[in-house]
């Protein structure tokens, strides 16, 4: 079982060929829409070819580009540029590919 988890208050939008790992989230919004502190939901963006490992957690208005691999365990609070490894709690890159 791979227990993935796609919630969409706006919009998720997954390209070709992502690789997404058991125990992932991907979330666009906060859950609470009627708690002005959350703020509003903002669409996540995942390019073609991206790899994200096990027990990934992707938050609101993310974009990640072509081709990067999100280590396991990683929150991803930000965007992630094309062409790299990326990892950590919040996540950050590491390295070019």
């Amino acid at each position: 079982m791979r227990r993935v988890s796609i919630v969409a208050f706006r919009a998720i939008i997954i390209g070709n060929n992502v690789r997404v790992e058991a125990g992932t989230k991907i979330m666009d919004g906060d859950f609470h829409t009627d708690d002005p502190r959350t703020g509003d939901s903002k669409p996540v963006v995942i390019d073609d070819a991206v790899w994200l490992g096990s027990d990934v957690t992707v938050l609101k208005g993310v974009h990640i580009g072509r081709g990067s691999v999100i280590a396991a365990g990683s929150i991803v609070t930000h965007d992630i540029p094309a062409g790299v490894v990326a990892g950590g709690c919040p996540c950050r890159v590491i390295k070019t590919l």
